[in-house]
């Protein structure tokens, strides 16, 4: 795939990063044994809200994980530590909703102190990686391949750091790691002064490279973010899957519209966990106004980095391009559990005697189920994701084209789920990240000895047309961009989607 690429990496060369990675005090003083078996416990509990743990783990496989664990809490563990065991055990059920995370502000406050590692990196779907961003001045060239880290290859790398990570599709995994590459080094290597990194570049040259001050990171990256707002281009984040970055947690709307080309316009979503469901439908409607104004023939939808929200908001694009019943997510299965009520309890708590104040939200949870229903019971929904046709003001009757990627994930993939479907167009991208059956609405809860976050699934949910597990959506047309086009200033995959509009515009005038 990258053979021309390579072909231009003539040669082999070490670089010795001045990587100072931090020592704080929640690290230099390990926790005691009592404290880390009642947050375990804590955590023990949580996964109990999982509406199917052992899906791909048996019981008794999970449960002999467990002890061994929990045997080896009879000493004290740093954060870092106990965050590599617990961590390990969540992946294990194979939700990327669901994980381990480490103690807030935990890698920033490290980066104030000792600045970041200076370079965003990309991890291809054949796990081969490159430096695609330079924040420095430093002479690793965007492009390089990195070989090997520490004297470890890339490969051997991430089998030591897979076993961290929740996930169900490789694709979105390798996303997760390029997007916090400096936790993954930390996870691989522990506490160092330094990292050694092998990789092809056109000359030979080694050199000592600091790390670039957090003050001088942070200007870079409000420049890099203004420019990709002003660009509407898909870029990588170099903040945590973790975190939920969006550009909704940026105070600015995460979606937009603008005309491409003639005859051609692109709604880009980046998050459906819209800040104001009203104001959403306000877009729409100016939007939709527009294309008509603009006499659109052909619309791109783009969802990709985006890595969900509330399925339940899609409906509202559906409507302005389609006239028919269609279902936003097939089902759900809901787990009711005490850890689910605690939650419940503790953001509202006048429901312990007032169930009149259950609250409302865009998306569905069932509140009052969880609060009434016995532990351990499911709750099934179908009728709520049906859809009648609403005949809006300015309906679009031209052709649609949905934009994807491996990081279409959760209600981003379920809005391609039912795209693809219910046959509103054509779909042309890389398969999504996110899979048509998955676990998701999530509760949180922190671990207090430690100071490590636990969030765990509650519910089980099927796309519409879902088929088997660990199953993603495929595009019409396949197009995953190359090493060198995820390098260009060019959104390659947009080019190509109105080449494909030009000859289907043609073909309809012939």
């Amino acid at each position: 795939m990258h053979h021309h690429f390579i072909n231009k990496l003539l040669f082999c060369v070490s670089i010795l990063f001045l990587l100072p990675f931090f020592t704080i005090a929640q690290d230099d003083e390990a926790i005691p044994s009592k404290k880390l078996l009642k947050d375990f416990d804590t955590l023990k509990e949580m996964i109990g809200a999982h509406p199917d743990p052992y899906t791909h783990i048996s019981e008794s496989d999970f449960n002999k994980t467990i002890a061994a664990i929990e045997s080896s809490l009879n000493e004290p563990h740093t954060v870092l530590e106990f965050y590599k065991k617990t961590a390990s055990l969540v992946a294990l059920i194979k939700d990327g909703h669901s994980q381990v995370v480490l103690p807030k502000d935990w890698l920033l406050e490290q980066r104030e102190a000792f600045g970041l590692f200076p370079y965003e990196v990309f991890l291809t779907n054949d796990d081969q990686l490159y430096v695609v961003n330079n924040l420095t001045n430093e002479t690793i060239p965007v492009g390089a391949q990195i070989l090997s880290i520490n004297g470890i290859s890339v490969p051997k790398f991430l089998e030591i750091i897979d076993p961290y990570i929740s996930y169900e599709r490789k694709n979105f995994r390798n996303t997760i790691i390029d997007s916090a590459f400096e936790k993954y080094l930390y996870l691989a290597f522990g506490f160092s002064e330094n990292t050694v990194l092998e990789y092809f570049s056109a000359d030979t040259v080694s050199i000592n490279v600091e790390n670039i001050p957090k003050k001088e990171w942070k200007q870079l990256r409000k420049e890099q973010f203004k420019e990709r707002k002003e660009n509407r281009s898909v870029k990588k984040s170099t903040d945590s899957f973790e975190s939920n970055y969006s550009t909704a947690s940026n105070n600015i709307d995460p979606y937009a519209y603008n005309k491409v080309s003639e005859g051609v316009g692109m709604i880009s979503i980046f998050s459906f966990s819209v800040p104001d469901l009203q104001s959403y439908k306000i877009f729409l409607n100016k939007t939709f106004r527009e294309i008509r104004n603009d006499k659109i023939h052909s619309l791109i939808i783009d969802v990709r980095g985006n890595f969900g929200g509330w399925p339940k908001v899609s409906s509202c694009l559906f409507h302005y391009i389609s006239d028919t019943y269609f279902k936003t997510m097939a089902k759900s299965t809901m787990k009711v559990s005490n850890p689910y009520k605690n939650y419940v309890f503790d953001r509202w708590p006048s429901l312990r005697t007032n169930r009149q104040n259950i609250p409302t939200r865009n998306h569905y949870v069932d509140f009052n189920s969880i609060i009434s229903k016995k532990a351990g019971a499911y709750v099934e929904e179908e009728a709520f994701f049906n859809e009648k046709p609403i005949t809006e003001k300015y309906e679009f009757k031209g052709d649609c084209y949905l934009l994807i990627n491996r990081d279409s994930y959760s209600a981003s993939s379920s809005f391609a789920s039912t795209f693809q479907c219910y046959q509103m167009g054509v779909i042309i991208g890389e398969e999504t990240g996110g899979t048509k059956i998955f676990r998701a609405n999530a509760i949180s809860k922190l671990l207090n000895k430690s100071g490590l976050a636990v969030g765990i699934s509650t519910t089980k949910l099927y796309t519409t047309c879902f088929d088997k597990e660990m199953e993603a959506i495929q595009p019409t047309a396949k197009y995953e961009p190359s090493i060198l086009e995820i390098l260009s200033d060019m959104d390659t995959q947009l080019l190509y989607t109105q080449r494909l509009i030009r000859q289907i515009q043609r073909k309809k005038k012939e």
